[in-house]
């Protein structure tokens, strides 16, 4: 299921897709991003500042591979897998019990949540990886007296790949690691200050960036966000988005509005089966938080994890909620243990055990069968018309070709695809909104009107005509 159709479930590449291989292969090519910059921290695309660890690591990828669809995409589909292993060892590793392991790592490969970024060559579908990877760590090294040193190195270094890989977590980061206040004790208060101290120095760079370049890393917070207004409203505003984002309606039965995001009209982002695990599994953390800081960790991180898409008004968007799902897995753990322990009522609570997991492993099957069926037919949200009309003007065998950017800056479309065919960058001309290109020339272009000129194909948001 994670290594199967990346190039067509999607078919197509998204804008955001190709800026990060172009990236990528610029990094390859020069070590310089598009703009020819030289070993950036943060790569500018679209108005925004793209974060570099993922860039970097296709780079590496391309290097060995050159520049395909087929392996930005499969870096995502491993991240997918290693989301998976690091849960199931999480839910083993707790409990003792294989069964439990089996399940965990069965709900993070079948939730859709957790599955459909695994099938975009974005940054975000490395996220629940790291989320999972702090919460293995935080469990096999957690803040101590007797181990400090090692705890503080691992747990900072994994919230600084959360903090310095996706826009949102420049915040979940640093929550992440607030929370880690909960495990202060006698004996646990130097390891809990040593993580900040680490965790702060290893931000430096992005504090620095920061500071020369005001207001670039919240760029897409100001654009989505609506933290200008009067506290009042902002206040209000949070409420309302937070409960939208906690409504379980939405996340089983919706999901997320951007179909690029989620398949429309089979189901929700959340099996039922995982919520009911979860909901069990949050009443008996709650129960004893009190005395257990992993309990009173992952009820935090749950809480917290809604904070950074709250602060935008985009409703349940499910990458800037992408480290939900690993807490719902992660908290079905002691759901798990309770209803395989023993105690009182076991013939009842282990075919509870039974029940939910049949639950999840049939509702899962069912949405990657549909899935299966239904991504071949989303092309059209990933400009998969756009390589037919490169391929007919770079048939021409004219030089250059003019990349104009109109409804969407699609040039670098056209940078990717034609590194994908071997075709030098210096046969493009790329050209800005509203400019006009020479007469005579060849164009390729994403605007909604191009007259004057000869239309010579379409497709989607683009049009390939020739200037008069």
């Amino acid at each position: 299921m994670q290594t199967t159709g990346l190039t067509d479930r999607p078919p197509g590449f998204y804008l955001d897709e190709s800026s990060f291989s172009w990236n990528a292969w610029t990094l390859v090519q020069g070590g310089v991003d598009e703009f020819g910059r030289p070993w950036p921290l943060f790569f500018e695309s679209f108005g925004d500042w793209k974060t570099a660890p993922y860039i970097y690591l296709l780079a590496g990828v391309f290097t060995v591979t050159g520049p395909s669809i087929l392996a930005a995409r499969a870096v995502s589909a491993i991240a997918g897998l290693a989301t998976v292993s690091l849960l199931a060892w999480l839910g083993y590793r707790s409990t003792k019990r294989p069964a439990i392991g089996l399940l965990t790592g069965a709900a993070a490969l079948l939730n859709p949540w957790t599955f459909e970024p695994t099938r975009l060559a974005l940054e975000v579908a490395f996220m629940p990886a790291l989320v999972a990877a702090f919460l293995v760590v935080l469990h096999m090294r957690p803040p101590t007296r007797d181990r400090w040193v090692s705890s503080a190195l691992a747990l900072a270094l994994v919230l600084a790949l959360i903090t310095y890989t996706y826009t949102l977590g420049r915040l979940l980061g640093p929550l992440l690691a607030a929370g880690l206040v909960l495990y202060v004790g006698q004996r646990s208060w130097k390891a809990v200050l040593g993580t900040w101290i680490v965790y702060a120095a290893l931000c430096v760079p992005l504090l620095l960036f920061a500071a020369t370049n005001p207001g670039a890393l919240t760029v897409r917070l100001a654009e989505a966000g609506y933290l200008g207004g009067p506290l009042p409203e902002i206040v209000g505003r949070f409420v309302e988005q937070l409960a939208g984002n906690v409504d379980p309606g939405r996340a089983l039965w919706v999901g997320d509005h951007n179909e690029r995001h989620h398949v429309k009209g089979i189901m929700g982002s959340l099996l039922v089966g995982t919520l009911l695990l979860a909901l069990v599994g949050i009443v008996r953390a709650a129960g004893y938080a009190v005395r257990d800081p992993w309990a009173r960790y992952l009820l935090y991180g749950l809480v917290v994890s809604y904070v950074p898409a709250s602060l935008t008004t985009d409703p349940f968007h499910v990458h800037r909620l992408i480290a939900v799902p690993v807490f719902l897995i992660a908290l079905t753990i002691p759901a798990q243990a309770w209803l395989l322990g023993r105690g009182r009522a076991v013939s009842l609570r282990r075919a509870t055990f039974v029940l939910l997991a049949v639950a999840v492993l049939a509702q899962g099957a069912y949405f990657q069968i549909r899935y299966d069926e239904a991504a071949r037919g989303r092309g059209h949200w990933f400009d998969d018309a756009y390589p037919g009309l490169l391929d007919v003007a770079l048939a021409t065998g004219e030089t250059p070709v003019y990349l104009v950017d109109g409804i969407v800056p699609a040039h670098v479309h056209g940078l990717w695809y034609g590194a994908v065919r071997s075709v030098r960058p210096e046969r493009f001309v790329h050209l800005p909104r509203d400019t006009r290109a020479p007469s005579g020339a060849l164009v390729l272009s994403s605007e909604s009107d191009c007259a004057p000129c000869v239309e010579l194909a379409s497709g989607g948001f683009f049009r390939l005509y020739r200037v008069p």
